[in-house]
């Protein structure tokens, strides 16, 4: 904490040299960036209706994030825990696990999220962080218009355009426990500058990590290589219509560390994954908008105890009409198509699927109406999506959200939202461990219904905060029914979360940003009789989150960021008894900029600076105190 201390004096004292001038980049400009996550219609992020956050990326490369879960750290409402060397937790709202089954994740419109455990595997969705455009978070429901699984959240990570990548980028990164090379060139392929390309290469190699002190005499290497390529091809084929072709191939191999209590277990493994997306938008006129889009994806995991071969393919087809009604009705309806097969093989028997191959194909579609009550105060918007799964059946996922923005610097909404989490293959038709965990045909979807409060607020030219209130309530929540036999899956139990979020910029002068955020979390299960959990779930999710973002511009060539993130332990219950979690940490990351010239850029960042080394989560390998140096060239 002395350090800590020390760090902000030094932060004053820079900032009262810093000139008072006008920002090329207003408080206003920040707050009204346009959003498509809350109703796919573009909107400013500051009168949407929803709990919405944006990472920019200015904010991911002042950060120096290596990848898509650290961009995420620091978000309000968004806890983002390292596991391993090559595993991340990260959850919205609770629920908070290796999955994180209640948080959908998006990049360009496709879903990263896995249908045979319901989740995100983090190491896998390692989209160059470079290349990032923005990433917009929704904080609670986005069912009504993104579907099933959007329970807690939705994270939506937008690429960016091929145009405005042109020419050669290289990026060198070095330190103890990583090393990146990564390597983008983009080309204007005709005269007119309709038809753009890019095209990029990327290496990652994560060191091994320490498995944590109650384990360290059987540490083993939990290391962490990842390749990967793609491109994006845009095609502004006339004023009205544009296409957009893009993909990505990547390979990995990693040893894995997972630990239950104190039981080790280490896994060599590898995936090797690509996928394929067009996207075609004609713009009709002012007020109507077409868009399609169809994506096919396929990830094949191998590890050598669990899962031995895991295959899933995925097609994809979504499309979208947005049209005016009149003056006060915007319109959005929409229908798609998801086909999904997979085959899992475990040669030990320890992991049954039965049969081994599947496939199965879910049908949506969606109606959004967004009601101007008032013009520039008053807007209602309410829509619903509807679904028909092979698991589940028939889904319906309405929401209500009401706008209110007395002047350009308040709004005031309300929501309210119903979401539904579907059931995935394992806890449908599978065998864990000869009877521990057994899927179950009768499996139901997991139900949200959540009701929301926020307020916005311009206080200033320099000051700005965000408030979000929630209350969620679940029912036929999965658990496992003990029994003498076989443990099966059901749904057996129900909660009631609540919480709020605060958010805060600050630009104390022209060249001094602050960026905070606090988050309070607390939830209550219920179980049924002779139901209860293979591995603790209750208060995974930590009470208390607080982030500090600085960022002081030194000078015309030098920049400084100081990240300080603090978490609160996790507590879990394991079948209604209390068992030990993980500690609270704070981690505090700097990077100081130093921009040579147009072309070259050179940086060296520091990493949990405050102790050698932390564990974020109960399962865990410890994150250790590392520098890094970097180096990015333009050509």
């Amino acid at each position: 904490m002395k350090i800590l201390r020390s760090v902000v004096i030094v932060m004053f004292c820079l900032a009262s040299y810093a000139e008072e001038a006008d920002s090329d980049f207003s408080l206003e400009d920040l707050m009204n960036i346009e959003v498509t996550s809350v109703s796919k219609h573009e909107e400013k992020a500051f009168t949407a209706a929803s709990a919405i956050y944006v990472v920019t990326q200015e904010e991911i490369a002042r950060k120096g994030a290596q990848n898509l879960a650290e961009a995420l750290r620091g978000a309000p409402g968004v806890q983002v825990s390292r596991r391993t060397t090559n595993t991340w937790e990260v959850s919205i709202r609770g629920f908070d696990n290796l999955y994180s089954n209640k948080l959908l994740v998006l990049i360009d419109g496709r879903t990263v999220y896995s249908p045979i455990f319901s989740g995100t595997y983090w190491n896998y969705t390692n989209y160059p962080t470079a290349d990032i455009e923005r990433i917009e978070i929704i904080r609670g429901p986005g069912a009504s218009v993104w579907g099933s699984n959007a329970v807690n959240g939705v994270i939506n990570v937008t690429t960016k355009h091929s145009k405005d990548t042109q020419g050669g980028l290289s990026k060198v990164e070095y330190g103890e426990h990583f090393e990146q090379y990564y390597l983008r060139y983009g080309e204007q392929l005709d005269e007119e500058g309709k038809l753009n390309l890019r095209v990029y290469g990327q290496f990652q190699k994560y060191d091994s990590l320490d498995p944590g002190s109650s384990t360290k005499n059987t540490h083993e290497d939990d290391d962490w290589d990842h390749l990967q390529g793609g491109f994006r091809l845009d095609y502004d084929v006339s004023s009205s219509d544009s296409l957009t072709l893009s993909g990505d191939v990547y390979h990995a191999d990693h040893t894995a560390y997972n630990a239950t209590y104190n039981t080790n277990v280490y896994e060599d493994g590898n995936a090797t994954g690509y996928n394929l997306l067009l996207n075609h938008v004609k713009t009709i006129s002012s007020s109507r908008r077409w868009e399609n889009t169809i994506y096919f994806d396929h990830q094949n995991y191998d590890q050598d105890f669990t899962n031995e071969s895991i295959h899933d393919y995925t097609w994809n087809y979504d499309t979208a009409y947005h049209f005016q009604l009149g003056d006060n009705h915007a319109f959005a309806i929409g229908a798609g198509v998801r086909y999904y097969h997979s085959k899992v093989k475990d040669t030990t028997g320890f992991v049954e699927f039965i049969p081994e191959h599947e496939s199965v194909v879910n049908y949506n579609f969606f109606i959004q109406d967004k009601i101007t009550l008032q013009p520039d105060r008053w807007t209602l918007t309410l829509g619903s999506k509807f679904e028909e799964h092979d698991y589940s059946g028939f889904e319906y996922q309405p929401s209500a959200r009401l706008a209110f923005t007395p002047n350009r610097k308040n709004t005031f909404w309300l929501a309210t939202s119903r979401a539904v989490r579907t059931p995935n293959r394992y806890e449908h038709n599978s065998n864990f461990f000869s009877g521990v965990l057994v899927g179950n045909h009768d499996v139901e979807s997991e139900e949200l219904q959540s009701y929301e409060f926020g307020f916005r607020s311009l206080v200033s030219e320099k000051l700005s905060f965000d408030i979000a209130l929630f209350y969620n309530q679940y029912d036929d929540l999965t658990v496992t029914e003990f029994s003498a036999g076989d443990n099966l899956i059901v749904n057996g139990a129900s909660a009631d979360s609540y919480g709020f979020e605060i958010s805060s910029n600050y630009f104390v002068t022209s060249d001094w940003q602050l960026t905070t955020s606090y988050s309070y979390f607390d939830i209550d299960v219920d179980y049924e009789e002779n139901t209860g959990d293979i591995l603790p779930v209750e208060n995974v999710t930590a009470n208390h989150q607080v982030s500090l973002y600085s960022h002081l511009k030194v000078n015309d060539k030098v920049s400084w960021g100081l990240n300080t993130y603090y978490q609160d332990g996790k507590n879990p219950s394991f079948n209604y008894v209390d068992v030990p979690g993980s500690s609270s940490f704070i981690k505090l990351d700097t990077k100081i900029n130093w921009q040579y010239n147009d072309k070259l850029n050179m940086y060296v960042m520091g990493q949990n600076l405050l102790e050698d080394s932390h564990a974020e989560t109960q399962v865990h390998a410890e994150v250790p105190r590392t520098v890094l140096f970097g180096l990015q060239y333009k050509f």
